[in-house]
């Protein structure tokens, strides 16, 4: 394959972009897979979108490829879309590393920045092209495809790319069958779609557990996706037998920091929190951070995660200091590697605002819980139960802090707020509803 050029639209922050715009010749790396298109309509009705939003600058990205220069993963997703109309995208891996060549003034409100994709015959792009390796682990090309899709979010793409991987294999070759299985039951339950999920699982189970030992290590991915399941499920039995089985197997035959380790530690963890039994929760949650620690860089989303669960556990036994100080060390790490109006910092920024709530810090409390409602306002993609639930605390704060007047105005937020919600919970929306009037019976 030759050198191409491919582009993406979008909305992005002033800051963001005014960084970029001053650092020409520099290097710029996304924290997240990164969509574009070989179609320049598609993109530029993507970078439309945002012309005229408050706070945004409108880009377009041209890219330039140059595949003999770099091992960097990237995919053409063009024969893998379950749409009819197919578009002509390439999807490239975290972390990828483009040099800033240019940035134009484009026509229409739209900003041009022209970026090359760069050799990584430097140290530090190979140590990140090795962790996304790690991350999306082996197999054939279509099955990092589809895991690539998974965490991205993509499932149908992901759907249609294992189905495509079922066509292609042979029915004797029942450990490539079982394991289609295993991601499609994976597929499912990030749909939602537990019953179908289950059936997957089992299919795939049924077949790995008559072909042992060489089906191992597949089959604890596919009992710990199990035990996923029965968390979700609040059948916490069922979900620490599967994850005990997945860590069974993969002490036996997994070094001591490997990562899927590290990660059944946690998925133990969180169903010991579930059914409260916070220090034992918290003895899984230090094992995975222990691991996390050794293989991760320092600022790694999973590491945020760990600090949090680790957070919380503490402040359910009554350790709030060092509980708080866990949750901030994952704030930290979110805001470092996110962008600034992700949902996952509104969400650190919520819980932190709670524990200081609970503690009757109410100005502190107030802090979080507005640091919150701003990156929710501002976010790509308004979550208007999120939104909501945010505006009711923040009323209840005002209410502790006798501030009435603007206590009710976030109340009636709230009920605005929940109305619109495309998911509403009736149970919520009640709620907000009796806060509202309880404060404007207090008004009156």
């Amino acid at each position: 394959m030759g050198p191409f050029i491919v582009y993406r639209g979008q909305g992005m922050l002033n800051d963001e972009f005014i960084g970029i715009r001053n650092n020409i010749g520099g290097l710029l790396s996304f924290n997240s897979f990164l969509s574009t298109s070989d179609d320049l309509k598609v993109a530029m009705e993507f970078a439309q979108r945002s012309v005229g939003r408050p706070g945004k600058t409108s880009v377009l990205f041209e890219i330039e490829v140059d595949p003999t220069l770099t091992s960097t993963p990237f995919a053409s997703l063009n024969n893998v879309t379950s749409s009819k109309e197919k578009e002509k995208e390439t999807l490239f891996s975290m972390h990828t590393v483009f040099q800033i060549v240019q940035v134009k003034e484009d026509n229409n409100q739209i900003w041009k920045i022209i970026l090359k994709l760069v050799s990584n015959n430097n140290l530090q792009i190979t140590q990140l092209t090795e962790q996304i390796r790690r991350e999306i682990g082996e197999g054939s090309a279509i099955d990092r495809l589809g895991r690539l899709m998974i965490a991205l979010g993509e499932l149908e793409k992901a759907e249609a790319i294992y189905e495509l991987l079922c066509e292609l294999t042979s029915e004797n070759d029942k450990k490539t069958v079982a394991w289609i299985r295993n991601q499609s039951g994976y597929i499912k339950y990030k749909q939602e779609q537990y019953s179908e999920a289950q059936a997957f699982y089992k299919d795939a189970r049924e077949i790995q557990e008559k072909m042992r030992p060489s089906t191992d290590i597949d089959l604890a991915v596919t009992y710990s996706n199990m035990g996923l399941l029965y968390t979700n499920l609040n059948d916490t039995s069922n979900a620490l037998l599967y994850h005990q089985k997945a860590l069974e197997i993969r002490e036996k035959n997994l070094k001591v920091n490997h990562q899927d380790l590290a990660t059944t530690y946690n998925n133990i963890g969180l169903v010991y929190y579930q059914r409260q039994e916070f220090s034992t929760a918290l003895s899984y949650y230090e094992k995975t951070l222990k691991i996390y620690q050794q293989i991760l860089p320092a600022n790694h989303s999973w590491l945020a995660t760990t600090y949090k669960n680790i957070g919380l556990a503490q402040i359910s036994k009554g350790e709030h200091t060092t509980g708080l100080d866990n949750l901030c060390k994952a704030m930290d790490i979110r805001k470092m590697v996110l962008p600034p109006n992700h949902p996952s910092i509104a969400s650190i920024c919520s819980t932190i605002g709670e524990v200081y709530r609970e503690t009757k810090e109410y100005p502190t409390a107030l802090k979080f819980y507005e640091e919150a409602l701003v990156i929710e306002k501002n976010a790509p993609q308004i979550n208007y139960s999120s939104l909501a639930m945010t505006y009711y605390k923040i009323s209840r704060i005002l209410s502790e802090l006798k501030r009435h007047d603007s206590a009710a105005k976030y109340a009636e937020l709230a009920v605005q707020s929940a109305s619109k919600s495309s998911t509403p919970s009736d149970n919520d929306k009640k709620i907000y509803k009796d806060n509202f009037e309880r404060l404007q019976t207090k008004l009156s």
